[in-house]
């Protein structure tokens, strides 16, 4: 084999490590998916999907996720409706990779497909977490990919059927989610307009406001429907962050793109060692960077248009939802959780890099190299157990804590927001756990914490409950006065156990 047939096949790296790292997600996935659903915040929203029955009001936490919960709740009857709950949230990232493979090939060729759909897969053990569930802001950089995707079919003359499914898609996930209007919609029409101007074509300007007015449509109308329907979000409104947090906020935004990447300079516990982690967090933020690079290059060189607008397209992406994470005060707010506000980075990067090795031989070589290097260092966390989320302490008792229910016939209770769904989750339904946080209103000591709940799970039924307090969360955790009426007490490390002949929800303040 001659130097030359050496690099032609180090060149296509970017595929070996896809494969590597999908057989290691295959492999370590199952573990992952049940681990992560000690998590409430992935779990609750399944546990809703689940127990959708009652009456009152249906409160959701911040992003209503409305395309997640119709999908649970049109699937909640088949057989296994768990476990595929809890594969479903990789299999669109899969999905939306080979759908980005599909575009950027359009675009720039077999090998520039190739590389960026390994390089939306080779994610840090973090965001391959978050891509295990359908909680974490997922249908952002799926829909994202579809935006992408269509914009490279904006020239054909079939584009105007496109547009109907694609606005009223993109609308119902940016009800789900309103990342997406930076992340996918704002730049889908920046960059329509740009191949509009390239190739002097207005009808290519008509269908990207066909699929933007039909977007808008869309999620005003699913968001009207739902709020009739009694389901009521929880207000998070963005704010302006003030001028003395905004260079906190770069330093922020860069450590969540590291860490996305698969270098962790933003939680205890940094990973992977050093001088390593220090190359994937360089290699990271460059392919961040890609995308808008590729995009000065193209439109200065005045480029093929389709290549123009698909590069302006994920560089807006980039720009766009990166001056968002910074100018809030969300962000700032969630501290390390913020990384998944930015998952649409992931692909925008990985189309970045394809876009700028395509050209040249040397540059698909260096190219296919980082990629690699990434890739071997993100499988390794991802062995190593780093995609993993702790059990905390009630995760760490739920066989016995839950075994002892099973044998009282107490299986409906009370918990704090970190030891409630989860644990209803994760014991197979077995126990059925409201949220609760501590508080003193019309003179009761409990209230709802309404996240993913339904107002009907606290009005008071016949029958015994528990209630749990833990310590080691917050919400509740020390034991209100009722507990002296308690039948038995039972203790699992920090966290107690009390066990009543009633229901406790007598002590539940709805107006709190």
């Amino acid at each position: 084999m001659t130097l030359v047939d050496v690099r032609r096949a180090v060149q296509w790296l970017p595929a070996l490590t896809a494969a590597a790292y999908l057989g290691a997600a295959a492999a370590i996935g199952p573990q992952i998916a049940r681990l992560v659903g000690w998590d409430t915040d992935v779990s609750s929203p399944l546990v809703l999907a689940d127990r959708l029955r009652g009456s009152g009001t249906v409160f959701l936490p911040h992003f209503s996720a409305w395309t997640s919960l119709w999908f649970e709740l049109a699937t909640r009857n088949l057989p296994g409706h768990g476990g595929l709950w809890e594969a479903s949230g990789y299999v669109f990232a899969v999905l939306g990779a080979a759908l980005l493979g599909w575009a950027t090939a359009r675009v720039a060729g077999r090998w520039a497909g190739v590389t960026a759909f390994a390089t939306a897969l080779v994610v840090g053990p973090r965001a391959l977490r978050s891509l295990f569930t359908l909680a974490y802001h997922v249908s952002t950089p799926f829909t994202a990919i579809v935006l992408a995707a269509f914009l490279v079919l904006l020239h054909r003359r079939y584009a105007w059927l496109l547009a109907v499914p694609v606005g009223i898609f993109a609308g119902l996930n940016v009800a789900s989610d309103p990342l997406l209007l930076p992340a996918g919609v704002a730049p889908f029409v920046f960059a329509g307009g740009v191949l509009a101007a390239a190739t002097r074509r207005a009808e290519i300007a008509l269908r990207t406001g066909l699929t933007l007015a039909l977007t808008i449509v869309a999620a005003l109308t699913s968001n009207a429907v739902m709020h009739s329907l009694g389901y009521h979000v929880a207000g998070a409104a963005a704010r302006a962050s003030p001028g003395h947090d905004l260079p906190g906020h770069v330093l922020l935004l860069g450590r969540m793109v590291a860490l996305l990447g698969g270098a962790n300079y933003a939680i205890p516990g940094g990973y992977p060692v050093e001088p390593l982690r220090a190359l994937v967090g360089l290699l990271v933020v460059f392919a961040a960077a890609a995308p808008t690079i590729a995009a000065v290059k193209y439109l200065t060189r005045r480029a093929e248009p389709l290549l123009q607008a698909y590069a302006c397209y994920w560089a807006a992406s980039t720009l766009i939802l990166g001056l968002a994470f910074v100018i809030t005060t969300n962000a700032g707010e969630l501290g390390p959780g913020s990384m998944n506000y930015i998952l649409a980075v992931a692909p925008a990067a990985a189309a970045g890099v394809a876009l700028l090795g395509f050209g040249s031989a040397r540059a698909r070589l260096l190219v296919a190299l980082g990629v690699a290097v990434v890739g071997a260092a993100n499988i390794g966390g991802v062995v190593q157990g780093r995609a993993g989320t702790p059990r905390g302490e009630i995760g760490t008792h739920e066989r016995p804590l839950v075994g002892l229910l099973v044998r009282k016939h107490v299986t409906r209770g009370y918990a704090s927001y970190w030891d409630a769904q989860n644990l209803s989750w994760q014991s197979g339904m077995r126990v059925f756990v409201a949220s609760v946080q501590a508080c003193d209103v019309a003179g009761k000591p409990l209230c709802p914490y309404r996240s993913s709940v339904i107002e009907s799970w606290y009005h008071e039924k016949p029958g015994p409950t528990f209630l749990i307090v833990d310590p080691t969360t917050g919400f509740l955790t020390t034991a209100p006065p009722f507990v002296s009426g308690a039948t038995a007490t039972y203790h699992f490390g920090k966290v107690t156990v009390y066990l009543f002949s009633y229901d406790v929800a007598r002590y539940i303040s709805l107006r709190g």
